[in-house]
């Protein structure tokens, strides 16, 4: 796993704050708090979106997960090893006493496996760029 962490660091943006190792909420307000006195003394607007990412782990599509990790040149061992964790997975659920039948788990990360925040955080970058390019296409 730890081969599979150092492929996906360096993918991630400067400025992700959330989800990833010796950064948080602090650096993130202070950032922010920088950019906007900034932006003041220059007598510049400030425009800000904020995205909630509740439940975030739950939303990361597999397929998208799979293609991202392929071109960023993991090897097929750590792919492999990603496959058997999170992608080869089924779920039943409890239903009045009875048990459903085993479905396919299709999107979300690990709650509290190491790779999961490094995983989310790539799967948010590429989103992130892709909306960049999607944006600039309109200009």
């Amino acid at each position: 796993m730890l081969r599979v962490r150092i492929k996906i660091k360096p993918e991630i943006a400067e400025e992700q704050c959330g989800f990833v190792e010796d950064k948080g909420t602090l650096n993130a307000i202070y950032n922010l708090r920088t950019l906007i006195e900034r932006a003041l003394q220059v007598q510049k607007d400030v425009h800000l979106c904020f995205i909630d990412h509740t439940k975030a782990f739950d939303r990361v599509r597999h397929d998208e997960m799979i293609t991202q990790l392929k071109q960023l040149i993991i090897d097929e061992k750590g792919l492999r090893i990603i496959k058997t964790m999170y992608w080869e997975q089924t779920a039943a659920m409890p239903i009045e006493n009875k048990t459903s039948t085993f479905q396919d788990i299709k999107r979300g990360v690990r709650q509290g496996c190491v790779l999961s925040p490094d995983l989310f955080s790539l799967y948010s970058e590429i989103w992130r760029i892709t909306q960049e390019l999607r944006w600039a296409d309109r200009t």
